[in-house]
């Protein structure tokens, strides 16, 4: 079912993105950490060095040292006097006279020589200025290290934790999509079961009225308001029956043509007019008479059936002595938009995608005649069949439904 699957996504997603937070925020930690600790390092040799600790941090025995150094004097003219050190990777005297020179010509008094892999740290002293030097190559393979391989790891539990999710979702859902199943299968046996009651009442209430029709005015009364809810009850059960065909994917495959919608459009106000002046309303339509043809392919009753869905719910929530506004313009892409502007009591925006559930009533104390909250529903799937967008704003106090729909292409 399709609000299972939403869910399901919603709950992965909210899961994977908090397994995402998490996970990255202790890797960018864990690379902080030890940048941090390689720079302080760096950072504490050349420290060493500088107050002539040079040869403690040489470990006993050890053939190659963490973090090569070594050091020199400049002296006032000139002279380079290398120090004791433990760095062995001088490729010739231009590359130890370049480096000097970089670290004189240094703003600071430490700094890093990124194309020689290099920390320096410069002081003055009465012989001269000292240079102090530290391989940083150590820390760059360690920080690589842990990008590649971190970034790995990160990459694996994330894809463990979304299999994950994804089962647990499946296992959460699971007891609400039984009772979704179960329910949508009682609405539809409900609604078939109803069919043909109803089809026996309304046949016989047909031929009682033939009967009875004329005695007198108060039978005749009771005979009409009985036609009126058989037709309303009609009217629900075969809204029920539409969207638990829906639910179920067992409908008729829908024969789509090319047709001009704003044709269509056009019939259909004319034939609320009438229904509009009886409900006290007024329909205003001025711009649509002049309006260019928009041809679509589409369904043609399933699209009569959402107009006239829009039209009703203007006739049932709009204000006594309103006016209801209908127009429709292109968009551009070869699209347009239909509008049914309302006034009646504004819908709040966190209720605009409610007004599109089953069964949803906004304020029935503004409503006139009856309703059951379906055909708004039902208005959402035909122009989701039809890859249309159905919606709704408010504008100037105003409520306003619109239909964004594509034309169609050739002729």
């Amino acid at each position: 079912m399709k609000e299972i699957v939403r869910l399901k996504i919603k709950f992965l997603f909210y899961n994977m993105a908090i397994v995402t937070a998490v996970i990255g925020v202790t890797f960018f930690a864990a690379a902080a950490v030890v940048k941090s600790r390689s720079y302080r390092e760096t950072d504490q040799i050349l420290s060493q060095i500088a107050e002539g600790a040079g040869s403690r941090i040489i470990f006993d025995g050890a053939s190659q040292v963490r973090v090569p150094h070594f050091s020199v004097i400049v002296t006032a003219d000139g002279a380079m006097l290398l120090q004791e050190g433990n760095y062995n990777s001088f490729p010739d005297q231009a590359f130890l006279d370049e480096v000097i020179l970089l670290g004189m010509d240094g703003r600071g008094e430490t700094g890093f020589l990124p194309e020689y892999s290099l920390k320096y740290f410069r002081e003055a002293r009465p012989e001269g200025v000292f240079l102090a030097f530290a391989d940083t190559s150590y820390s760059e393979t360690m920080m690589e290290s842990v990008w590649q391989y971190g970034a790995t790891a990160c990459v694996g539990i994330w894809l463990l934790f979304f299999v994950l999710s994804w089962f647990f979702a499946g296992w959460a859902v699971r007891p609400l999509e039984k009772a979704m199943t179960a329910q949508k299968e009682f609405v539809a046996n409900a609604s078939h079961e109803l069919k043909t009651p109803l089809t026996i009442l309304a046949a016989n209430t047909e031929l009682l009225s033939g009967h009875i029709s004329g005695r007198d005015e108060e039978s005749d009364k009771w005979l009409e308001n009985m036609k009126q809810e058989c037709q309303e009850m009609r009217k629900l059960v075969e809204s029920l029956l539409t969207l638990a065909r829906s639910d179920a994917g067992t409908g008729k495959k829908k024969a789509f043509s090319r047709f001009d919608f704003g044709e269509l459009l056009m019939e259909e106000l004319l034939t609320f007019e009438p229904v509009f002046y009886q409900a006290g309303r007024m329909l205003s339509y001025e711009d649509l008479e002049e309006s260019r043809e928009f041809f679509v392919n589409g369904n043609r009753e399933e699209l009569k059936q959402l107009l006239q869905v829009l039209l009703d719910n203007a006739v049932r929530y709009s204000n006594p002595q309103s006016a209801t506004t209908v127009s429709m313009e292109e968009t551009g892409r070869g699209g347009f938009c239909l509008q049914v502007k309302s006034h009646g009591t504004p819908i709040p925006k966190e209720q605009r995608e409610a007004v599109f559930e089953r069964f949803y009533r906004g304020d029935t104390s503004r409503a006139s005649g009856f309703g059951c909250g379906l055909g708004l529903s039902i208005a959402k799937e035909i122009a989701r069949e039809h890859k249309a967008v159905l919606g709704l704003t408010c504008e100037d106090g105003a409520n306003c439904f619109y239909l964004k729909m594509r034309t169609a292409r050739g002729k």
